[in-house]
């Protein structure tokens, strides 16, 4: 059956949302050679509604917003900062930073609603110069303490630091999630995303990366939010190169690593490898990463230097692959509480607070949680 109204150009701002072009959108919808996408947009006919459903699946979008007269809102565009970025995933990120917007929108017009202040964090370290006076900024801010990250200890230990850094953040109204194995994407593709708001700032870090990298990645990302600098991003490294915008990256590695590496914490002329593995597993950051900031500080001998981070790299590739095997042996496992860790405590509280306030209904609770609220 056809529908007898749809708004043409909430299907082009959907698309355009997601990144889609016309012809890659009409490939997912039918194998023939006529242009459906380019006919509903336009007005010169109109889709039936088992193809609106798949739009609403495509577009990541409820159907609701086909009919509706009113125009969905274009989302920002967010700078792309990833080295060697892998373009056959632009439309996984692409539909992962249009679920951060939509879930941007809904609380952002619950927090208005209620009154609800503006996060002061989102911009506040936007005029400092030096990453050390970023790093202090947001240690101060979240009460983050690097005894405490150092105190961590045992195999989970890196699992602690992590959800120490999430609820300091969360704490302070900043969202905080995960991937998840359906958005499909790997280390290669991003390692993190922050999308600011000035009510409901996020940060999305990849679950596919090792704990280490994630720790660091995180921090990066709440670089990039004190600066309300937003971000795809996977670099590691502290050197500037051609890549547009890679300035803005390194600057907030450089945070990251006076964060979570004080400078005062290394007062030998010169570190190997045996050091920077004992460094690792105090400051529960990657050996690579350690690498970098020892390189940046002038504690690794220039001889040295290209061997070393070929190991460590190789170290990092294997630390990866044994993650994603475990992962896979994984699969399968508890739905929900997969859910609940990627949408992030907070996310979570929220829309269930929502829900038993009775603000919103089951349907709607549910279709922003991806689970029943009940479970929450």
């Amino acid at each position: 059956m056809t529908v007898e109204f749809i708004n043409k150009e909430n299907l082009r701002i959907a698309r355009e949302n997601m990144g889609l072009e016309v012809l890659v959108a009409n490939s997912k919808i039918t194998k023939s050679k006529r242009n459906y996408i380019d006919e509903w947009e336009n007005g010169k006919s109109l889709p039936k509604w088992t193809q609106v459903a798949k739009l609403s699946k495509i577009y990541n979008v409820t159907e609701a917003l086909f009919f509706t007269k009113e125009l969905i809102e274009r989302n920002k565009a967010i700078p792309d900062y990833r080295v060697a970025p892998r373009h056959e995933s632009d439309e996984r990120v692409n539909k992962l930073i249009n679920l951060v917007i939509s879930r941007q929108r809904w609380l952002e017009r619950k927090f208005r609603e209620e009154g609800q202040k503006k996060n002061p964090l989102v911009g506040l370290g936007r005029g400092l110069i030096r990453p050390i006076q970023l790093a202090e900024l947001i240690k101060q801010k979240l009460d983050i303490r690097i005894e405490i990250i150092k105190s961590f200890s045992g195999a989970d230990a890196r699992k602690k630091v992590l959800k120490y850094l999430s609820q300091a953040a969360e704490n302070q109204g900043i969202f905080v999630g995960k991937t998840i194995s359906y958005h499909r994407l790997e280390v290669a593709d991003m390692r993190g995303l922050s999308v600011s708001n000035e009510y409901c700032p996020f940060v999305v870090i990849n679950r596919k990366d090792s704990v280490s990298a994630q720790i660091f990645s995180f921090v990066h990302e709440l670089a990039h939010l004190f600066r309300k600098s937003d971000a795809i991003s996977n670099n590691l490294e502290f050197r500037t190169t051609t890549n547009s915008g890679n300035s803005e990256e390194v600057f907030c590695n450089k945070v990251a690593a006076e964060l979570l590496l004080p400078v005062n914490e290394f007062s030998n002329s010169f570190y190997g490898r045996d050091e920077i593995i004992a460094f690792s597993n105090i400051f529960k950051v990657s050996e690579l990463f350690i690498f970098y900031r020892l390189k940046e500080l002038g504690k690794i001998k220039k001889l040295d230097q290209e061997r070393l981070e070929k190991e460590l790299k190789a170290e990092m590739k294997r630390h990866l692959q044994l993650k994603a095997a475990q992962d896979a042996e994984m699969e399968g496992g508890h739905y929900t509480n997969a859910m609940k860790d990627s949408n992030g405590e907070l996310f979570n509280r929220v829309v269930a607070e929502a829900y038993f306030n009775n603000d919103i209904n089951r349907v709607e609770a549910s279709y922003l949680l991806r689970f029943s609220p009940e479970e929450v």
